[in-house]
């Protein structure tokens, strides 16, 4: 079998035109023979009622009917010119992207009663619903078309929801291909060329246009390669004809998720967090086993040594069950998806403790891509009755991410921590180098705060303004009143660790992250000790070559109490840790402020100031946290 992996992308499976990579014509013909006749995609069309009986058996069938009889006699959720033009106006970005979502709920719901129940209940509905998707201007999100000309028509990009929608609707279109009327269902495809393919193909053979050049996800090392390569291949899959197209397609695709991996460390860590993990890796791992299955194993992205480090990350990222730091634009609620479960199973993958894998509900049926939960439903029917893989395991008290220096551990089962080093200019960068989370119980009580609500801010010159995206909101010093700087030349170096079964210590040099010229040193010492008893010590210590300010914080979501001086209950119940202050070198203060930012929930954290009286030369804080 062909493997495309990193070795045949340096020659053997490629050939260089022009600076750059195309499939070599002997590859090419190897997958085109590979490939069936006919377009097809996750899951049968509705017409082979046996495998239908069993998708239904795993979903619950009959409360998705009744939703989707509800649903049918609601007009087309309005997405209006207004709506899209919001984000140019104001920088709104929310509004029409919620608008859009329930568009394609809507789209979900019917597509998926029908393909259950196939009486044709729910078909002039969601010919209703696929009609008005095609007839919008566009399928780019207005905060990736800031100059409108994908809205206004001068270009035709690929962006991730065009690729998302895309294959959505592909898939429908290939599950109700007989029931559809045929004038609808050639449009579709017409309409799946022209936004998604043309455009594609016109990019990796080099053509210079506007439209072009605004796809620059192709080459790209983050979510957005994942995401929009594996929209464009299941739209060639489910509606190419030719065999031949199919394969140029898959070709450049594959070649391209190449730099998809480059993003994450050697170690297999994603800077970007958990869930753009589930998100950018997931549909890497989709997109790879749609290959699979396409080409009967001649294309497996997903069989390398680095991919099998990458979908291993969870499991070491993981601090208690269900509970992960949210690094970067991470949300604190963030689990690895449901697919993983699965599919960690049937690849040997090591899996985060206690995870369980879950039955798709109504409200997943709706919210997820078509495709997504189609592969959710059909996938399991495919493989039933296959021995799961065996997999590695990984040590249950601490995990290192050395390239990312990044670790996580236990002290006990209730009682752990995580604390990163890095660089400021990781995708979806905060500045925190240094930052710390402890969780006990059932959640994380000291944080990192994770992603603010999307908004233009977010993306533009003034991220950084961001209270809970700076430094300032995060558990690091503030280095004579700087905080850290953004970019690749700030960053920690690892001083040293250690790692045993008593306790494990991580020391960093957190100097680098600020452009302070009378800072000499300052060090980081984290401490995660099992035994004689469970605790983590926190030890900043700064020298400077003349008097300076000095602090740093905690940050956390929870209730908060001071006992007395140095001395903090922190959460509630089993949750709650004690935490005690001592500072070495001058007198301080606690200076306790709510964050007012917009984050998901509308929550607000509350930064807990642990700051100097006066200027210093050295001084060390310390904070030692235990179970309360």
């Amino acid at each position: 079998m062909l493997f495309l992996s990193s070795a045949l992308v340096a020659g053997a499976a490629v050939a260089p035109v022009a600076s750059r990579f195309v499939p070599e014509a002997r590859w090419l013909e190897a997958v085109t023979a590979a490939l069936p006749e006919k377009p097809t995609g996750w899951g049968a069309p509705a017409t082979d009622r046996a495998l239908w009986a069993k998708a239904a058996a795993t979903i619950p069938a009959a409360e998705l009917v009744a939703a989707a009889l509800k649903e049918r006699e609601q007009p087309v959720p309005e997405l209006s010119d207004d709506l899209y033009l919001r984000y140019t106006r104001d920088g709104n970005r929310t509004d029409f992207q919620q608008a859009n979502l329930r568009r394609m709920a809507r789209l979900n719901l019917l597509a998926w009663a029908e393909g259950v129940e196939h009486q044709g209940r729910f078909l002039p509905a969601l010919v209703q619903q696929v009609e008005a998707i095609l007839a919008e201007k566009t399928w780019v999100l207005p905060a990736h078309d800031p100059k409108l000309n994908n809205f206004e028509g001068r270009w035709t990009e690929v962006d991730l929801m065009v690729a998302m929608k895309g294959w959505s609707l592909a898939t429908i279109a290939y599950w109700h291909a007989d029931q559809l009327p045929p004038e609808l269902h050639n449009r579709i495809r017409a309409e799946l060329k022209r936004r998604v393919i043309a455009p594609f193909l016109a990019r990796v053979h080099g053509e210079k246009s506007a439209d072009t050049d605004g796809m620059w996800w192709n080459q790209a090392d983050n979510n957005w390669n994942a995401v929009c390569h594996a929209g464009v291949v299941g739209v060639a899959l489910a509606t190419l004809e030719s065999r031949a197209e199919r394969a140029e397609v898959i070709g450049f695709a594959a070649l391209n998720l190449e730099y998809y991996l480059r993003g994450f460390a050697a170690d297999g860590y994603c800077s970007e967090g958990i869930g753009y993990w589930n998100y950018g890796f997931g549909h890497f791992a989709m997109v790879s086993e749609t290959l699979a299955t396409a080409t009967g194993g001649r294309v497996r992205p997903l069989s390398g040594d680095h991919a099998f480090r990458v979908a291993a990350y969870p499991a070491g990222f993981q601090i208690l069950p269900g509970i992960y730091p949210a690094f970067a634009d991470m949300d604190v609620k963030d689990r690895p998806s449901s697919w993983f479960g699965a599919l960690a199973v049937r690849q040997g993958y090591p899996t985060p403790l206690g995870m369980k894998v879950w039955n798709l509900t109504v409200n997943d049926l709706k919210s997820l891509q078509t495709y997504e939960a189609a592969m959710k439903v059909f996938l399991p029917l495919a493989t039933a009755g296959l021995p799961p893989a065996p997999a590695p395991r990984i040590n249950a008290n601490h995990y290192w991410f050395a390239d990312a220096q990044v670790y996580t551990g236990r002290a006990t089962p209730n009682f752990g921590a995580a604390i990163k080093g890095g660089h400021n200019a990781e995708n979806h960068n905060h500045n925190d180098l240094g930052s710390f989370v402890v969780a006990a119980g059932d959640r994380a009580v000291l944080v990192d705060p994770g992603l603010e609500v999307y908004t233009k801010r977010t993306f533009g010159p003034d991220r950084y303004v961001s209270k809970v995206l700076s430094s300032y909101g995060h558990a690091v010093p503030v280095v004579a009143g700087q905080l850290q700087q953004p970019g690749r030349e700030f960053a920690a170096k690892v001083i040293s660790t250690a790692f045993s079964e008593k306790e494990d210590t991580v020391v960093l040099d957190l100097s680098g992250g600020y452009e302070v010229p009378a800072l000499k040193s300052l060090v980081r010492t984290f401490t995660l000790r099992r035994a004689p008893k469970a605790e983590i010590i926190v030890r900043d210590t700064v020298e400077f070559s003349a008097p300076a300010a000095f602090e740093t914080a905690l940050i956390t979501f929870e209730k908060w109490r001071e006992k007395k001086p140095g001395r903090l209950t922190v959460g509630e119940g089993d949750s709650a840790v004690r935490v005690e202050v001592n500072v070495e070198g001058g007198s301080w203060k606690l200076r306790s402020e709510l964050l007012q930012e917009d984050l998901p929930g509308k929550r607000q954290p509350t930064r807990l100031g642990l700051a100097l009286d006066a200027p210093v030369l050295r001084a060390t804080i310390t904070v030692r946290i235990q179970p309360d």
